[in-house]
């Protein structure tokens, strides 16, 4: 199995923004010193104040996951930069196409480009962009961003963008291109088909394990229509908190996901699921959790949520600590992943 962290920067009121922009890229540098495997950062735009009545923080303060990936690639070497996602249908493909091969660069080769269709309202609105458009939006993004990477002297003409023909620089450092992870909430086999037939990887959420299982089937069957039989990645996001004890766990950090559920209870609806699935506790509760997990499901690379509600720094970097050092060796073996890229050599 493989890990990340997961950095939706999070804004409690009790911090201030250029505070959680610290406290996130030291744990990325903690994480890269623990040999975590990835980071996957994420967009979100505009205050949901206005929108939220009683709102105890900003949900996300990461606005542009490549400048973010840039940063980050100055505090670490080797793990690998994920986006988790970048929202296409929000902006030019051609601006997309150009930050995420600048971060490629920057990063010496690290990024994994992860892409979906986003889902907050008030965010297309503030872009005057119509929701119901984002599915079309989001493939001729794509489209438009691996042609500019890919060809010398690009020209397109679609429904939403013209782009005349030219030369995009810089170009990634990947060939063809950074890998490509698809965000489905849902799994179905309409977006796992889209996600084989074009040889990318699928990025899944809190998706319970029946769900998850229900997921991983169709992909493994559309992988085999397809006549690919070789180990894949099927990754899912889960919180994860670890202390001494599963009780000092519940002292600790019990506040903080209290926090995290009743936050996010404020945008969309939450299932029993998400609490009971949080990787939390003692070392063993959590072995077991992240174990049973992989062998229900298939999830073989887990996105680790290490920091979330607002938690204090030092009980994040606790928990990181432990859960690199004593969890994630008894793990390590238990499902294949299929090969990643290396960092590119100089």
């Amino acid at each position: 199995m493989k890990f990340g962290s997961f950095h939706l920067m999070e804004g409690p009121f009790t911090k201030t923004e250029a505070q959680v922009y610290e406290e996130h890229l030291e744990q990325m540098a903690l994480g890269d010193q623990l040999g975590l495997d990835w980071m996957w950062l994420t967009e979100h735009h505009f205050s949901s104040v206005p929108y939220v009545a009683d709102v105890p923080g900003e949900y996300g303060l990461c606005a542009s996951p490549f400048a973010m990936a840039c940063a980050a690639a100055s505090v670490t070497k080797n793990m690998r930069i994920g986006t988790a996602i970048k929202i296409l249908p929000l902006e030019h493909p051609l601006r997309t196409a150009e930050d995420a091969a600048m971060a490629d660069i920057i990063s010496g080769g690290r990024i994994d480009f992860g892409v979906g269709l986003g889902y907050r309202k008030y965010e297309f609105d503030g872009f005057r962009i119509d929701p119901d458009e984002k599915l079309e939006r989001f493939k001729e993004a794509l489209e438009i961003v691996l042609g500019v990477w890919t060809t010398d002297e690009y020209e397109y003409k679609g429904k939403f963008w013209d782009i005349p023909r030219m030369t995009l620089v810089p170009k990634p450092v990947q060939k063809p291109h950074p890998p490509v992870w698809v965000a489905t909430r849902l799994g179905t086999k309409e977006a796992i088909d889209f996600i084989v037939e074009n040889n990318y990887r699928m990025l899944s959420a809190w998706a319970p394990r029946a769900e998850l299982r229900t997921t991983f089937e169709l992909l493994k069957e559309s992988r085999e229509s397809s006549g690919i039989d070789e180990p894949f990645d099927f990754t899912c996001l889960r919180h994860v908190f670890v202390a001494d004890s599963d009780a000092e766990a519940k002292r600790l950090g019990g506040e903080y996901i209290d926090y995290y559920m009743n936050s996010t209870a404020l945008f969309r609806p939450i299932g029993d699921h998400e609490r009971d699935e949080m990787v939390f506790g003692g070392v063993e509760t959590c072995i077991e959790k992240i174990r049973s997990l992989g062998a229900e499901t298939g999830v073989n690379n887990l996105i680790c949520w290490l920091n979330f509600g607002g938690m204090p720094q030092e009980l994040v970097k606790n928990s990181m600590e432990l859960f690199a050092t004593e969890v994630v060796p008894s793990l390590r073996d238990d499902i294949p992943l299929a090969d990643l890229p290396s960092v590119a050599a100089e």
